[in-house]
C-alpha cells in the first residue's frame, strides 16, 4: 500500500480531511500537504518503525554477500546499514557458521598473542561494517542473512513492506494519544487494538518459518 493511503487511514479513523491527490517529492516540502497530515505522516513512520523492530519479518530478510580477500579484516556491507539485525553469518566456502563474538573478544583476540591469518571462524559488527577473525587468507564467500528494515516513507506512491494494518492502528493510536481524547480512554483502545494486530500478523508471518516465535511487543 502507497504511503499516501495509509496516511489517509489513519485520517480517515480521525474524522479528518484525507489527502487527495499524490504529492510531489518529499511530503514535508509539499504545500498541497497541510500540517496535520505531514504529522500523520511522521507518525506512520513511527509506528513503521515499532511494527519492523517487533518481528523478524520474512518480507525485510536478505542475503548480502561478502567476498573477502587475503590480509584483509573489515568489509563493509553495501546493503545493510545500522537498522539491520543480523540473523547469521555462514561462510559458503568451506559449508560453515561464523560464530558472533564482542568487541573486547575481537581485540583481545586481534592484539594479545601472535596474528593468525586462516579461515574465518568469528565476525564482529559495527554499522554496516563486518570484521572477521582469523583474518582471511584467501578469498572466501560470506553469507551475511540479516533483517533490513525499510527506510522512512517519504513520497506519495512508496509502498510500505510490512503488513499495513498494524502500522495503521499504530500510527492512529498515537494520534489519538497526541490529541488527548477522552481522558485516555480512546488511547488505551487504540493501543489494545494495535497491539493484537500486531500479535495476528507476527502469528500469520510465523507460520512461514520454523521455531522462531520470540518477538519483543508489548
Amino acid at each position: 500500500m502507497a504511503f499516501r493511503q495509509i496516511i489517509n487511514k489513519v485520517l480517515t479513523r480521525l474524522r479528518e480531511d484525507t489527502i487527495t491527490s499524490d504529492w510531489t517529492g518529499d511530503i514535508n516540502d509539499s504545500s498541497d500537504v497541510d500540517d496535520y497530515q505531514k504529522l500523520i505522516g511522521e507518525l506512520v513512520n513511527q509506528s513503521k518503525h515499532l511494527v519492523e523492530n517487533a518481528w523478524d519479518w520474512g518480507v525485510l530478510r536478505t542475503v548480502e554477500t561478502v567476498a573477502t580477500s587475503s590480509g584483509t579484516v573489515s568489509y563493509t556491507m553495501s546493503n545493510l546499514d545500522y537498522k539491520s539485525r543480523i540473523m547469521q553469518v555462514l561462510d559458503d566456502t568451506n559449508d560453515s557458521e561464523l560464530k558472533h563474538i564482542s568487541d573486547k573478544d575481537f581485540y583481545r583476540f586481534t592484539y594479545i598473542g601472535d596474528s593468525q591469518t586462516g579461515q574465518p571462524m568469528y565476525y564482529r559488527l559495527k554499522n554496516n561494517e563486518i570484521s572477521f577473525w582469523p583474518t582471511p587468507d584467501a578469498a572466501y564467500n560470506i553469507r551475511v542473512h540479516a533483517v533490513q528494515p525499510q527506510d522512512d516513507l517519504t513520497t506519495a506512491t512508496e509502498t510500505m513492506t510490512v503488513p499495513e494494518h498494524p502500522v495503521v492502528l499504530g500510527a492512529y493510536s498515537m494520534a489519538i494519544a497526541e490529541r488527548g481524547e477522552d481522558g485516555g480512554t480512546m488511547t488505551d483502545l487504540a493501543s489494545s487494538m494495535f497491539s493484537n494486530a500486531l500479535s495476528d500478523a507476527i502469528s500469520q508471518d510465523e507460520n512461514r518459518t520454523v521455531n522462531e516465535t520470540t518477538w519483543y511487543a508489548d
